[in-house]
């Protein structure tokens, strides 16, 4: 049987194994490590402590996250927020809580590789409900348990209040199991892009990024919410 509930600071480990997992996107390739050269093991250790910052408003929010249990054992989590609720980007909330965690020398280092990623970078569109880092643990897979996540997500951010007509999702095209899960729910892709730098695929798991999309309102004809 599965049971959903907010992450909570003792689930900071699973939630910075999610984060990591879901970036890894089925390769060996962590971006924030590659990309901000570091130990896999610091970069997740990193975003551990990012996370138990509880900063609203982009991907790196332990409170962002609801996980799924199966039988009292974390299955899997997702992580949601409404794109500039506050007029601030993700985008930028994100970059001053790397700064913050990661320091200027770490970040310096990185600049290099902003020539080499920045082609896949989509913007998120103010308003929607964004949903990120999307994981099921292995021996949980084929259940259902990501769009049962997403699902979750969609009906309590409106029963808090929440205002929005579309959810939207990014991934690597490359990722075949999880687009096909997202269009069983109904997501349809709206962007694509793609990177041509010969090193892309050494920082990023996939040459090529997508963006789905969801409307609310075909959720509600089908009555999942």
């Amino acid at each position: 049987m599965i049971e959903f509930r907010r992450a909570g600071e003792s689930d900071a480990e699973f939630i910075a194994e999610s984060i990591r997992e879901a970036e890894k996107s089925g390769t060996d390739v962590f971006s924030y490590a590659r990309i901000f050269g570091l130990e896999d093991e610091k970069a997740t250790e990193i975003i551990k402590n990012a996370v138990l910052e509880d900063i609203p408003g982009q991907e790196l929010c332990l409170s962002g996250f609801i996980i799924a249990d199966s039988d009292g054992e974390p299955a899997g989590a997702v992580c949601s927020w409404i794109e500039a609720e506050e007029d601030v980007p993700s985008s930028v909330i994100k970059a001053n809580v790397l700064f913050y965690f990661l320091g200027k020398e770490i970040i310096a280092h990185a600049a290099d590789k902003s020539v080499i990623v920045e082609p896949l970078t989509i913007q998120r569109e103010q308003g929607t409900l964004q949903i990120e880092s999307v994981y099921v643990r292995n021996k949980f897979r084929g259940m259902g348990v990501s769009n049962k996540l997403i699902l979750e997500h969609i009906k309590q951010s409106i029963l808090n209040g929440k205002s929005f007509s579309k959810v939207q999702i990014q991934l690597a095209e490359t990722n075949a199991s999880a687009l096909a899960s997202y269009k069983k729910l109904g997501f349809e892709t709206m962007i694509r892009k793609t990177g041509n730098h010969p090193d892309i695929l050494n920082y990023l798991p996939s040459d090529t990024k997508i963006m789905m999309e969801l409307r609310v309102s075909e959720l509600a004809e089908k009555g999942l919410i």
